[in-house]
């Protein structure tokens, strides 16, 4: 009984390490089997057509702004506007001493007028002295006389009436209008103030009034790429306000000139501002499309970058074997990358599992992507 149970334990002991065994060799197997073919997904290596874009940070500008100043001597009477009012060109701004340049016309014009009567009566004495002259009722030198007289009045009166063209323009001066239309973005003096010889002198103005109706944009375009950039081509910008929109426009002055220091040339775009959202001043992102051109591209998911370097890596898929080739990037989009050297059009590239993956290892695709 004792050697029974005996061999009943060894049986057992036996058959325990048996189980394990097939087991452990089970798992090696499977090992061998996920280490000789590793599952992944891939996808082919696209043509596309891209378009070519230069990115620049640019600063917005007024697309007109004028800064008015006094053409006259005098008291500031009355300003008719305050920042931030919008005005159309022609619009009243400002009256400078016009009261006293008033009565200056209302005198001159009232001289003229006498003057005119006085020159009208002359005129009727003339002619009848004339004809008494004829008559012989008078000498010659009376005839002479009214008539030295009436060349006098005349070319006193003409000479008046050039003067009083003179005062119109006086008076004309004492009013400010505004020669564009667009916003008062500074109003420098206040009703009251007297504008003098002196600040006349210091360039004191009155108001200055900008057009955004346009905005311009000056963007700084490298010496390497200017060559791109041609008058007419489309720009978009990008503005941190309104971070959901973009604004479109055209390249209109391309500078003849790069600057010494950054060795970059300046390039402006003129923006249509619909409803006056973006404000001079502001900073921007301007995008210029300088053409297009055909490129490959890989999704981003198979792109792969050395740690602490600038070297990307993707892994291509050949007889179902992997092989890790390095590329060299261009541009990269949203969902994208453009491939500028290592791959070729068709090529398979791999979008998952690439941790585990290199040269020479085998692969199973299970899925390709579009």
């Amino acid at each position: 009984m004792k050697k029974f149970i005996w061999f009943l334990i060894i049986l057992i002991i036996v058959f325990g390490g048996f189980t394990q065994f097939r087991k452990k060799t089970k798992e090696k197997k499977i090992e061998v089997v996920n280490d000789t073919e590793i599952p992944v997904e891939v996808e082919k290596v696209n043509e596309i057509v891209l378009k070519e874009e230069i990115e620049s940070i640019g600063e917005i500008e007024p697309y007109q702004k004028v800064v008015i100043y006094s053409e006259v001597t005098g008291q500031l009477e009355k300003i008719n506007v305050k920042e931030g009012d919008f005005v159309k060109k022609g619009d009243f701004i400002a009256q400078i001493d016009y009261r006293k340049r008033r009565i200056d016309y209302e005198n001159m014009e009232n001289q003229i007028k006498s003057l005119e009567a006085n020159l009208e009566n002359i005129k009727k004495d003339y002619e009848r002295f004339t004809n008494l002259y004829k008559e012989g009722v008078i000498s010659e030198k009376k005839l002479d006389d009214i008539k030295t007289n009436y060349e006098v009045v005349s070319h006193q009166l003409a000479s008046l009436k050039k003067q009083f063209e003179l005062v119109k323009i006086r008076l004309n001066e004492a009013f400010i209008y505004a020669p564009i239309s667009g916003f008062i973005a500074e109003k420098f003096v206040d009703e009251g103030e007297l504008i003098t010889d002196s600040s006349m002198m210091r360039s004191v103005p009155i108001v200055s009034i900008v057009d955004i109706s346009k905005v311009k944009v000056k963007l700084s375009v490298s010496s390497e790429e200017i060559g791109k950039v041609k008058i007419g081509q489309n720009v978009l910008i990008k503005i941190d306000a309104y971070p959901t929109r973009s604004f479109n426009g055209k390249v209109t002055k391309i500078s003849p000139i790069a600057n010494e220091r950054t060795r970059t040339v300046d390039v402006e775009a003129i923006i249509e501002n619909s409803g006056f959202l973006i404000k001079p001043g502001m900073y921007c992102k301007g995008i210029i499309m300088v053409g297009e051109r055909k490129t490959i591209v890989v999704p981003l998911d198979a792109l792969m970058k050395l740690p602490a370097s600038g070297n990307y890596y993707c892994f291509r898929v050949k007889d179902n074997i992997a092989e890790k080739v390095y590329v060299k990037v261009g541009k990269i989009g949203d969902n994208y990358a453009e491939i500028k050297e290592g791959l070729n059009k068709d090529d398979i590239v791999i979008v998952t599992s690439q941790g585990i993956l290199d040269t020479g290892k085998k692969v199973k695709i299970i899925k390709e992507q579009k």
